[in-house]
């Protein structure tokens, strides 16, 4: 007994200074041990995607105003004018949003981003300002409350209110969806949105088809 004792404490001794993680155990399976079985395991976790779609993919803009009628550049319901002439998707008022925006993804922060406006012919583009001229140029007339020569605006608008200082170049919350300080979607949150365009104060490109396009993008964040 006093042997085995003695045994037992060389062998303590022997753990506490080396590390091992016990006497004759190693990571290699004993000698003349015999045949092993084993259990295979599974798991599965909830998705972590972030996506949102967008409905409709394509949209018109119409019921255009503004304009100079001494000029003959005054809109038509269908076409924008010159300066600063007004085209809508969708209706203020009364509230008509026609493009919903739905998170399909993990709960997010829903940002919103435009670009520059293309002609037709390849010319000269128009440049996205905003008021502020947060994540792009500022408008320059009107003291940047209006859009200036080859520069044009779009405006956010829902039964939540209108994002009056207009949509960025650089993806920023969406506060179309702002609730509590955040731009924030749980997985199947949606929001109808309309959108607004003001034109430039004069365009140098004389084409009369112009392409844009929004972004909702989903992004990390918290409540």
């Amino acid at each position: 007994m006093e042997r085995k004792a003695r045994s037992l404490a060389v062998c303590v001794l022997v753990v506490a200074a080396s590390g091992i993680s016990g006497c004759g155990i190693s990571g290699a399976a004993p000698q003349n041990a015999g045949q092993a079985a084993s259990v295979n395991l599974s798991l599965t976790t909830v998705p972590t995607i972030r996506s949102v779609t967008v409905s409709p993919a394509g949209a018109a803009f119409g019921n255009c105003t503004g304009g100079l009628a001494s000029r003959n550049t005054q809109s038509t319901p269908g076409k924008l004018g010159f300066p600063n002439g007004q085209c809508f998707v969708g209706l203020p008022s009364p509230g008509f949003y026609p493009i919903t925006i739905t998170n399909t993804g993990i709960a997010s922060q829903i940002y919103v981003n435009g670009t520059s406006a293309s002609p037709s012919d390849g010319g000269d583009q128009w440049s996205l300002c905003t008021e502020h001229g947060d994540g792009g140029p500022t408008c320059s007339r009107d003291d940047g409350r209006m859009p200036g020569t080859n520069q044009y605006m779009i405006q956010n608008f829902s039964a939540a209110g209108q994002q009056t200082a207009g949509i960025s170049e650089t993806p920023t919350c969406d506060r179309e969806f702002f609730a509590s300080g955040q731009c924030w979607a749980v997985q199947g949150a949606s929001q109808s949105e309309g959108i607004e365009l003001i034109g430039p104060q004069f365009s140098t490109d004389t084409s009369t088809k112009w392409t844009m396009t929004i972004t909702w993008t989903p992004v990390p964040g918290h409540p």
